[in-house]
């Protein structure tokens, strides 16, 4: 805009000298401006029309602490080159509720693609989005600006995990025996509201995508998931039983308290599920974690959760007696539990109380045993 001005106030002056001096050569310079300013309109338009910008993250999880890589992507498929293109880049931490726009420039010769790379700090673990709010085009002089409205307003969802410790962690032959039974580990458990001679239940948070029946889903327009059965009798389970905690530092300690402990687990080749009380649906929440990355779901789920403050305290038998009713779950089962106070359980017996100060060290003193 300030250019524009500027242009507009040069074309006055040039005219006022050429009036005032009767001078052809302020007369030229009037016209010439005049005739330069649609002329660049018009490059300005035809590079928008051929022109997509578009931006990716190659990266879907990444340790706070380190740093978030955004591409963006400009696409010329005319043959002028663009002017100067503006995007503004739109972030919001799903944990801290922070929203930021960046500006960035970037330009492409004609038929050809550019790929600028941007950074962004992460401090907090929590979901970030990263969106295109809005993108515009600048001729060679900078003078007009015009909306692009070819871009992607896909949201890229990028995972910012805590920093993991190592959880010393001791697995009994007994539990890797019935672990890996059975390829599905969720198989093993009968849940209630059985449906169909008990070959389908209905869908309960957590169950696997590969286990719905989508034709009877369809027809009664609710998630139906098949029912199996298995001789294992042994899933390691790990409860996270939340509650109140009284600031952002002790949330982010207790993130990575939950997080060490569950990729711990499943490097020591324990399958187990994550689990914990969802207060809005009033049921349990369960993931299967067969890898490291199946772990991050908490970091997507649980900590919105873990962030209220209507939390009430739930204590380790609480959590337990509701998710044995909920599957209805008859054999026993090997668990251990954390709750917001950092006091680490197994089978129903506190083992340690970690110090959230220095949870690095706290960490790695108890083992865990199943």
């Amino acid at each position: 805009m300030k250019r524009l001005i500027f242009y507009v106030v040069l074309l006055a002056a040039s005219i006022y000298l050429a009036l005032i001096y009767h001078n052809s050569a302020f007369i030229n310079i009037f016209y010439g401006g005049i005739f330069v300013l649609p002329f660049l309109a018009i490059l300005n338009i035809i590079s928008i029309c051929y022109t997509d910008i578009s931006i990716n993250t190659p990266e879907s999880v990444v340790q706070a602490g380190k740093e978030v890589t955004v591409e963006i992507i400009l696409n010329n498929r005319g043959i002028i080159p663009t002017g100067r293109m503006g995007v503004f880049i739109k972030s919001f931490n799903s944990y801290t509720g922070k929203k930021e726009v960046t500006r960035f420039y970037i330009s492409a010769d004609g038929g050809s693609s550019i790929v600028a790379k941007c950074y962004y700090n992460t401090k907090t673990p929590g979901n970030i989005e990263f969106s295109i709010k809005k993108a515009w085009a600048e001729d060679y002089l900078g003078i007009l600006r015009l909306p692009v409205f070819k871009h992607n307003k896909y949201e890229h969802t990028v995972t910012v995990i805590p920093v993991l410790y190592k959880v010393p962690v001791f697995i009994t032959q007994a539990v890797e025996d019935n672990t890996y039974e059975n390829d599905n580990a969720q198989s093993i458990f009968t849940a209630p509201d059985s449906m169909e001679d008990g070959d389908i239940r209905q869908y309960i948070p957590g169950d696997s995508f590969k286990n719905i029946h989508w034709k009877l889903s369809a027809k009664s327009g609710e998630l139906v998931s098949r029912q199996k059965y298995s001789n294992a009798s042994y899933v390691s389970l790990f409860f996270v039983c939340l509650g109140k905690i009284d600031n952002s530092y002790k949330k982010r300690r207790f993130i990575q308290a939950v997080l060490s402990i569950s990729t711990s687990l499943v490097s020591n080749g324990c399958m187990h599920y994550i689990c914990w009380y969802n207060e809005k649906d009033n049921c349990i929440t369960r993931y299967i974690v067969k890898q490291e990355s199946d772990s991050y779901c908490f970091v997507q789920e649980g900590i919105n959760l873990i962030a209220s403050k209507k939390n009430p305290d739930r204590d380790v038998e609480w959590v337990k007696d509701m998710y044995l009713r909920q599957y209805n779950v008859q054999n026993y089962i090997p668990y251990i539990a954390i709750n917001t106070k950092f006091e680490l359980f197994a089978d129903g017996k506190k083992i340690i109380q970690y110090d959230f100060k220095d949870l690095k060290n706290s960490i790695g003193k108890t083992e865990i045993i199943l």
